[in-house]
C-alpha cells in the first residue's frame, strides 16, 4: 500500500516533518498485556485504556506480539473467557527506532497497513507510536 498523494503533499509542503523523529513523538509509557491473559481480559483494558491495540509480553517481560480490536472481534464472545492473547496475536513485529523520521515510520504504518509501530532499541520495547499520536502531535505543530 502507498501513502495517498494528498498525505505526500502535506509532508513534503512542511519541510520541518523531515527533521521530526520518533522519538519526537512517541508514547513512552506503553501498556502492554500478557501473553497468557484471556481476550475477556483484552476486551476489558480495550475499554479501560482507550487503545485499539498493545504489544504481547511474556512472563519475561519479552515482546511477543501484538494484539487489536480487529484480533478480539474475530473470535466468538463465548469463547473469549478460554482462549488467550497469545492464540490470536500477530507474531510480526513492525518496529522502528527512535532515530527514525516520522516520514519513515508514516511510510512503514501504510505499507505494512497497521495502525501502530513498536518502538525498540535492540530487544527492548521502549515506546509505540500510532496514526492517532502522529496525526495530533503533527497538526497541534502546524497550528502552533
Amino acid at each position: 500500500m502507498e501513502i495517498p498523494k494528498k498525505i505526500k503533499k502535506i509532508m513534503n509542503g512542511h519541510g520541518w516533518l523531515k527533521n521530526v523523529t520518533v522519538a519526537d513523538i512517541m508514547e513512552t509509557e506503553v501498556i502492554t498485556i500478557n501473553e497468557d491473559a484471556t481476550l475477556r481480559v483484552l476486551d476489558s483494558w480495550i475499554k479501560e485504556h482507550k487503545h485499539q491495540g498493545y504489544p504481547v509480553v511474556n512472563s519475561e517481560n519479552k515482546t511477543t506480539g501484538v494484539i487489536s480490536l480487529k484480533d478480539l472481534l474475530r473470535v466468538d464472545k463465548e469463547n473469549w473467557d478460554t482462549c488467550r492473547v497469545k492464540d490470536r496475536m500477530s507474531t510480526c513485529l513492525i518496529c522502528v527506532s527512535p532515530e527514525d523520521s516520522i516520514v519513515d515510520a508514516v511510510e512503514k504504518m501504510t505499507r505494512a497497513g497497521v495502525g501502530r509501530l513498536l518502538v525498540m532499541e535492540g530487544d527492548s520495547l521502549i515506546g509505540i507510536i500510532s496514526r492517532s499520536s502522529i496525526m495530533d502531535k503533527v497538526i497541534k505543530k502546524m497550528v502552533t
